[in-house]
């Protein structure tokens, strides 16, 4: 089941970086070369960047504060900077550019409205907890990426980062007072849901567990090469079927990570390795040493320890979870009529186009 998390992730705006964070039967993904690298805002937002000059232009005013062209801009910069690496296809350039563009508008004035009732609420957070927070977020870098090199792509002090910090652990502890009359849904109301939703979230696959040895060859090998390949293949199949240990073949002879695990692929459904291997494990008896299977990564000898039918997940083992997803959407409903009623209340002009 798909479960919507409830982290405030609207408000995390502020911090303006990215924190990133198969097996050898497994697909291959081709990358696609004939995208356009993003390397610039104006790549993407050339409307902003020709106003860029008229960097005080008042876009909206949200209860007497402004929101000016320079902070569209700023706001593009930072996004442009957490999307380095990507790539945008030509076609899809000029449609992204209008949605980012009405997009960072509606966040800023969210923005906005939580910092003004932020300030009208008094609402306060320790040093500590930024200290927290920051430390966190070092930790969670991409192991080549440091905090700073992120930073300085974005034009962005450690001030104004910490800055940015403390505003969002201002408003995420603001939020979270503002829903913590939502209790946890009955036990009627998981039940309803789980009924109402077998087929679209609680369907359980046909799945195998399944273990294999694996001889590689490369990708141009020689016939020859594939030939002794196969044969040893063959020789290690011919012991398992004299009776030797799959395990301990497997850690000996498999070229796989898995073959230190005894061969032990875990539970996997279909389309989750490559097409030969998948078709041997699903037709396979279980505890039945299977024909040599070959593959792109070379020659399998495959032993399927459960087969798992498809079926529905009871309620009784998805109630927990479904119960977490109940309380986090309800939250949610509460957090987003919040907000709306923030913006129902405020005075909100619009006074230029981005």
């Amino acid at each position: 089941m798909n479960k919507m998390k409830f982290a405030l992730q609207g408000v995390a705006w502020g911090l303006g970086i990215s924190l990133a964070g198969v097996g050898c039967a497994g697909p291959n993904e081709d990358v696609p070369t004939d995208d356009v690298e993003l390397t610039a805002a104006t790549d993407l937002f050339e409307p902003a960047a020709d106003q860029a000059a008229d960097a005080g232009q008042v876009l909206v005013r949200v209860d007497g504060v402004d929101i000016t062209q320079e902070e569209l801009v700023g706001e593009m910069n930072m996004m442009m900077g957490r999307m380095q690496g990507q790539q945008i296809p030509p076609e899809q350039m000029a449609q992204l550019q209008e949605q980012m563009a009405q997009g960072i508008m509606e966040n800023l004035i969210v923005r906005r409205l939580l910092l003004n009732q932020v300030e009208k609420d008094a609402v306060q957070v320790e040093e500590e907890e930024i200290d927290s927070l920051i430390a966190m977020y070092r930790q969670q870098m991409p192991g080549d990426t440091s905090l700073e090199e992120q930073l300085a792509q974005m034009n962005m002090s450690e001030d104004q980062f910490r800055d940015n910090v403390r505003s969002e652990l201002r408003v995420n502890k603001m939020l979270e007072e503002k829903v913590a009359h939502v209790g946890e849904p009955s036990a009627e109301e998981v039940e309803a849901f789980h009924t109402a939703h077998l087929d679209e979230y609680f369907s359980v696959p046909a799945s195998v567990r399944a273990r294999h040895i694996l001889i590689t060859v490369e990708e141009d090998a020689a016939d020859a090469e594939l030939a002794a390949a196969r044969e040893q293949a063959e020789n290690l199949r011919a012991q398992l079927l004299d009776g030797a240990d799959f395990s301990e073949l497997a850690m000996e002879h498999s070229d796989c990570p898995s073959g230190q695990r005894g061969g032990d692929l875990g539970q996997f459904g279909r389309g989750q390795m490559v097409p030969a291997f998948e078709e041997a494990a699903f037709a396979q008896e279980i505890g039945a040493i299977g024909e040599v299977v070959e593959s792109d990564f070379g020659f399998h000898i495959i032993k399927v320890d459960e087969q798992i039918e498809a079926g529905i997940q009871p309620l009784e083992e998805a109630a927990d979870q479904v119960a977490q997803f109940l309380q986090s959407q309800a939250r949610e409903d509460a957090l987003r009529a919040y907000v709306e009623q923030l913006r129902e209340d405020a005075d909100i002009e619009f006074l230029g186009a981005p």
